[in-house]
C-alpha cells in the first residue's frame, strides 16, 4: 500500500523511511521533461525517452489527464476539491515498446479550466518503472492573505531511500524555487537523499540553494528562448553527473542525466576564467590550447580515450589529433603512444568538476591567470589551485553507457 505524506507546517511521516545505506540518486536513470500540455507527446516523445534507458521521468505541463488506467486516488490533502487542496492519482500504463506496465503519479495543479480536453494542462506527474513505497506532496512556497496557495506544490515519490520530485516553478521568473527546494528537503529529512527535477523557470546561477546542495545542469539552453530552465537539484554530490538536452515536440527540451562515460564527447570549461571553452584556434599541428569563446567553436570538443593503466588520451573531435604536453603547454599533435600524450583524470571533491594531470608531471592542466579569450592553457599549474578546476558539458549525445570514466 502506498503511503502519502504532505508537508503542512511540521512534516509528520506516516511510516518510517526505509533505510538503505547504498541508496543514491543515480540508482535510477533520471530525466525531466516539460511536455507543453501533454497530448500526443505521451505516445510519441515519452516512449523515445524510455527506450533510451530512463526509468524515473519527472514531467511538467502533462495535460488534463495522463494515459492508462486509474488505479488509486488519495484523499484531498486539506482544503477542498478546488485549488486550495490537492490529491494524487496513480495510473498504470504500458508505453509503446515496453513489455510491462509503468506507474504514473499525477497531481492536478492547474484549476484554470474544467479537467477535460480544454482545461487543466499545467499539471505535474512522475513516470516510473518501479512501484514506490511513498508518494509525497511538498508544500508550495507562497500563500496569499486568504490562506490559499499562489504557487504550485512539488510531487514526489520514494524509491529505496531516495525521494524524486517533479517541480514546476512559477513562469514569472521562478521566484518560488528556492523555498520549494527547502520544503522538499524538509520533507525528505536528514537521513534520505533527494533529487528535484523540473522546469525552474530561472537560470541555475539565479536559483539560491544551501551550501552542500548541488545543481546538475546541461550548461546550455533547454528552452527555445535560449535559456537554461530545466535541471536537477539534489543533496547528493555526484561526481561527473551532467544533463544532456534532447529536443522532442515541446518548447522545452528533455534533460537526461548521465555520468561521464568513456569516449563521450565533451566541451571543457575553464571555471577559473568565466567558463570559457578550452579550444584550438585551428587544426595545424603545434597549435596551442587556449581559452576560447564562451559559446565554443569547431575545435572545442574532446573525447577521453582510455589508454591503459588508468590513463587517457584526449582527442580533439574537430581535428582527430591529440593533446600533447609540450614546454609547459598543450599543443595539438598527431596521436601516438608517447608519454606526453597520456593524462591522468581525477574528480575534484565537489560536484562534477575534474582535474587533468599530464603523466610525466606532478602539476596539472590549468589557466596561466592571464584571463580572457586566447589566454594559454598550461600544464604547470599547482594541482591544489582553483585554476585546475575544470568543468565539462556533453558536446554530443553521451549515449546509453552510464559507467564512470575515472
Amino acid at each position: 500500500m502506498l503511503v502519502l505524506s504532505l508537508l503542512a507546517g511540521l512534516f509528520i511521516s506516516l511510516s518510517a523511511p526505509q533505510q538503505r545505506a547504498e541508496a543514491a540518486v543515480e540508482d535510477h536513470t533520471n530525466a525531466t521533461y516539460n511536455m507543453q500540455g501533454g497530448g500526443n507527446k505521451w505516445t510519441t516523445d515519452i516512449p523515445q525517452i524510455l527506450r533510451r534507458g530512463f526509468n524515473v521521468v519527472s514531467l511538467q505541463e502533462v495535460g488534463p489527464r495522463p494515459p492508462g488506467t486509474l488505479t488509486w486516488t488519495s484523499n484531498y490533502l486539506g482544503g477542498t476539491a478546488n485549488w486550495n487542496g490537492w490529491r494524487v492519482q496513480e495510473y498504470q500504463w504500458r508505453p509503446l515498446g515496453q513489455s510491462r506496465n509503468w506507474y504514473i503519479y499525477y497531481i492536478r495543479t492547474d484549476f484554470s479550466g474544467v479537467a477535460g480536453a480544454n482545461g487543466g494542462r499545467v499539471n505535474l506527474a512522475i513516470l516510473t518503472r518501479d512501484h514506490p513505497s511513498q508518494v509525497h506532496v511538498a508544500r508550495p512556497a507562497f500563500y496569499g492573505n486568504n490562506g490559499l496557495p499562489t504557487s504550485r506544490p512539488a510531487l514526489g515519490i520514494t524509491l529505496g531511500n531516495t525521494l524524486y520530485f517533479s517541480v514546476h516553478a512559477l513562469a514569472t521568473g521562478g521566484s518560488d524555487g528556492a523555498q520549494l527546494v527547502e520544503n522538499m528537503a524538509a520533507l525528505a529529512g536528514n537521513q534520505r537523499t533527494w533529487a528535484a527535477m523540473g522546469d525552474w523557470n530561472r537560470r541555475p546561477r539565479d536559483l539560491s540553494i544551501r551550501r552542500g546542495w548541488h545543481k546538475y545542469t546541461v550548461g546550455g539552453p533547454t528552452h527555445q528562448s535560449g535559456n537554461e530552465l530545466d535541471y536537477m537539484v539534489s543533496n547528493e554530490r555526484i561526481n561527473s553527473y551532467r544533463g544532456w538536452a534532447r529536443g522532442y515536440g515541446s518548447d522545452h527540451w528533455s534533460v537526461e542525466f548521465r555520468k561521464l562515460a568513456a569516449n563521450a564527447e565533451v566541451e571543457l570549461l575553464n571555471t577559473h576564467d568565466n567558463d570559457r571553452h578550452m579550444t584550438f584556434q585551428n587544426s595545424v599541428s603545434g597549435t596551442r590550447l587556449v581559452s576560447g569563446p564562451q559559446n565554443g567553436d569547431t575545435y572545442s570538443g574532446f573525447e577521453f580515450q582510455p589508454a591503459g593503466s588508468g590513463l587517457y588520451r584526449i582527442v580533439s573531435n574537430g581535428t582527430g589529433k591529440c593533446w600533447s604536453d609540450n614546454a609547459g603547454g598543450i599543443i595539438l599533435w598527431p596521436c601516438n603512444t608517447a608519454g606526453d600524450q597520456l593524462f591522468d583524470l581525477n574528480y575534484w571533491s565537489d560536484t562534477g568538476q575534474i582535474q587533468i594531470r599530464p603523466k610525466n608531471r606532478t602539476t596539472c592542466v590549468g589557466d596561466d591567470s592571464d584571463f580572457g579569450w586566447g589566454s594559454e592553457i598550461i600544464t604547470t599549474a599547482n594541482c591544489h589551485g582553483g585554476e585546475t578546476r575544470l568543468d565539462f558539458r556533453f558536446d554530443e549525445d553521451p549515449g546509453g553507457n552510464p559507467a564512470v570514466v575515472f
